[in-house]
Parts: structure tokens; sequence; C-alpha cells
């Protein structure tokens, strides 16, 4: 290409076909949160090994489940508006290496209070990787497969929680509780050099810095694999202006409406998903379930949220909203139906199964929704913000779920419990699939960076 021509950056990303640079993207992102479900999962595992070598009761654990909850509030929110300052690559890193150190701190703590505090800590790490995570994916996506692309870059989260329960109870019958966070801290920290070589900052995000365009030029040359771009190019974005970081911004251009339904969208589907995947173990265990065995429920329902994100995902294309709003009161059914299945493992099960096809598909889905919803220069903030929100609800999920054992004996008031935030996510769906006004219909505005002037 000559030197000096304009370059619309997200063309060039949604007209080429995906690229090896791309794929190789995704497929680190794809590590990353795995990993953070792996360690976000970590103390739902190890709970009841805890809480009998500790003497505790199984009730003590939701402040505990809810420190990291807190955490990761505190991640998602704070990251994610740094990230639209100082950019994505390098907090994506630093929080890697947060939850990983933290995470094998959680190992060596002697006492409830040293491991509340620790789990603090990891969360704040776990969060800040995930809204990055988000961000990136998104924004090295095209246009055209965004939505499944980061749906299936999100399946990592369950997957992880899957892959480390299947073994979890292994592990602490023969090496002990401790060694669960041993390997949630080993595998993130051997990440970071590899992140450090490998994982490139956000071409768009660049598009806002000064000095950065040889960058662009080589990623976007690496992602069109035709042409070949230069420094003096002129890059540039076609969205909405927006000021970076910008919480007001959230709410401007048409935006407000959505956010606000897309917040209680994602806090009510928390609330639930947190409240279900930290007590199911211990609500099997009382059951009659061995050890063993209850952490299976946990795997069951993220193993199911894998398969129905693809499915809600895949249902989306025409009807979205419609399609999302159908899958949380199907949802609120399933998780209804666990407090009918009583001993019954194999009906037990099947509800699991069902409610984690329902809620955790639909909530995969309407994450990668929400990366689409934001333009880029906001992107990290909108996501962080409805992460935060959403994560809110997850701290107060295994709370509730607390609350509701010590009050009643009955675990099956808590599945009963459970599916008012599923009808409430349901019903915030509805609304905003009547007035949505989605940001890629708002007038547009030319964002750009200047060649160098010689």
């Amino acid at each position: 290409m000559e030197t000096g021509k304009r370059i619309d950056v997200v063309s060039v990303i949604d007209g080429a076909p995906l690229s090896a640079f791309q794929w190789r993207v995704f497929a680190l992102l794809f590590i990353i949160i795995m990993l953070d479900g792996y360690d976000t999962q970590a103390i739902a595992f190890v709970a009841p090994a805890i809480s009998k070598a500790w003497h505790l009761a199984p009730s003590a654990f939701g402040p505990i489940f809810s420190a990291g909850l807190l955490g990761t509030v505190i991640g998602a929110v704070g990251f994610g508006m740094l990230a639209d300052r100082i950019g994505r690559r390098m907090l994506v890193i630093g929080a890697v290496a947060l939850f990983g150190l933290l995470t094998g701190a959680c190992a060596f703590a002697t006492g409830y209070d040293e491991l509340l505090i620790y789990r603090l800590g990891a969360g704040v790490g776990l969060g800040g990787a995930l809204v990055n995570f988000l961000a990136l994916a998104s924004e090295y996506a095209p246009a055209r497969s965004r939505t499944t692309i980061v749906t299936i870059s999100m399946w990592g989260f369950p997957l992880g929680a899957v892959i480390g329960g299947s073994f979890a109870g292994r592990m602490i019958e023969y090496q002990g509780w401790t060694s669960i966070f041993y390997l949630g801290a080993v595998l993130p920290l051997l990440c970071v050099p590899v992140l450090l070589i490998l994982l490139p900052e956000s071409v768009r995000y660049m598009t806002y810095v000064s000095g950065k365009r040889a960058a662009m030029a080589h990623i976007l040359s690496k992602i069109d694999g035709v042409n070949t771009f230069r420094a003096g190019d002129d890059f540039y974005l076609i969205e909405p202006r927006a000021t970076r970081g910008s919480v007001r911004e959230l709410f401007a251009n048409g935006l407000g409406r959505g956010t606000v339904l897309l917040w209680i969208t994602l806090f009510a589907s928390l609330v639930l998903t947190y409240c279900l995947i930290n007590w199911i173990p211990s609500l099997l265990r009382q059951a009659g379930l061995p050890i063993k065995d209850a952490v299976l429920g946990t795997v069951m329902i993220n193993f199911a949220g894998i398969v129905g994100s693809l499915a809600v995902s895949r249902a989306m294309k025409r009807r979205p909203l419609r399609v999302l709003t159908l899958a949380y009161l199907l949802g609120a059914v399933s998780v209804a139906s666990i407090s009918f299945a009583e001993h019954n493992v194999v009906l037990i099960m099947i509800s699991i199964f069902l409610t984690g096809f329902f809620i955790i598909g639909a909530q995969l889905a309407v994450t990668a929704f929400i990366t689409g919803y934001y333009p880029t220069s906001i992107r990290g903030t909108g996501v962080g913000w409805s992460q935060g929100v959403g994560r809110f609800g997850s701290l107060l999920g295994p709370l509730a779920g607390g609350a509701v054992i010590a009050v009643s004996a009955q675990p099956s008031h808590v599945f009963l419990f459970c599916a008012i935030p599923a009808l409430v996510a349901c019903a915030a769906l509805f609304g905003l699939g009547r007035t949505m006004h989605p940001s890629s219909n708002e007038s547009a505005h030319e964002l750009q960076v200047a060649p160098p002037r010689h």
C-alpha cells in the first residue's frame, strides 16, 4: 500500500479472513481464561476438606467465597477503566501474575482470616484478567464472528472448572487440599513469560496512541495477509466519540438504558450462578454423596454451560435478545426442578445439567453481546463496569445461599431461591429487546491517528 493512505482499522479486521496471528491471540486468551476459571473455582473444590480439617461449619465459607468475588469486582472495574487509559496487554499479564501469586499464598494459610485475605487479593487479579481478556478478544475478532469467538473463548472459564473439578477430588484425597492451590499458582506464573513474548496490544486501542503506528502497521499486515501497511499510513476508527475511561460515556449517545438493563441481567445471572457453583458440592455432600462425587456437581453445571453457550450463540444470529430471554426462563424452571429431585442422584444431575445449559450458556452469550455493545474508546470501561456490577451479584450469591442454609436445613430451598434471579434476568432482557438502541446505529465520528510529519 502507498505511504500515507488512509486505513480504516475496523474494515481491515472485518474484511480479512481470520489469520494465524488472530488465532494465536485467541488461543493465548483461552488459556488465560481457563486458568482464571480454575482458580476462581478452587475454593469451592477445597471448601468441604478445609471445613473438615479446620472444624468449620459449611455456612462459614460464605464470607470466604464472597471475599474472592469482591476482589473480582474491584479488579474488573479498576483494571477495566485503567485499560482504556494505558492499554490491555500489560494489565492482562499483571493480573495473571497477581492471581497466580495469591492463589499460591492460599496454600500457606493457617487460619480463616488469612485465607479470606488471600482470596480477596487473588480475586482482584482474576477480575482484572477477565475484563481485559474480553476487550482483547472482542477487538481482534471481526464483526461477523465476534459473538461466536468471544463466547467460545469464554468456554475456557467453565472448562477450567470442569478439568479442575474432574481431578480435584483425587488430588485432595491423595495430596491434600493445598495441592489445589499449588497447581492454581504454578500454571499462571509459568504463562507470564509466554504472554510477555507473544501477547500483542489491542490494535484498535493503539489507534488512540501516538507513536504506535509502526506496531499497528505490522499487526494489520499480519491480519490482512495480502496488503502491506506502513507506519506512514493514516490509521483511524469510525466510532462514536467518547472520553476514554469515562463512566459518564456509558450513559451517553443512547447507551444508558441498555447499560442499566445489561447490568441487571449480569447481576441477577451471577447471583444465581455463584450461589450454585459454590454451594453445590456442599449441598450434594449433605445429600449423602462422598466428596469426590459431590465435586462432580460443579463439573456438570460448568460442562453444561459450555454446551449451552454453543447452542445459545448459534440461535442468537437472528433474534439474539429473544433467544437469551427464553434461555433464562427455561433456566428458572430447571434450577427450581433440582429442589424436587430430593435424594435421587440421577434426577439431581439431570436438573443441574439443564440449569447449566440454559443459565451459564446464556450468561456466556450475554457477556459476548456486551463486548460489542460499546465502542473501543470505552470498551474496557463498559465491560469492566458490567462485570463489576455482575460480580457484585456473584459476591451476594454465596452469602444468600449461606443465609438460606442457616435458616433452613433443607437444601432444596437454595434451588428454589435461585429461580428468582433467573426470572429477573429474563425480565431485564425482555425489556432490553423492546427498547435497545445499539451503539452501532448511533451517529459515528472519525477517530484517527495522524501520520508522522516529515
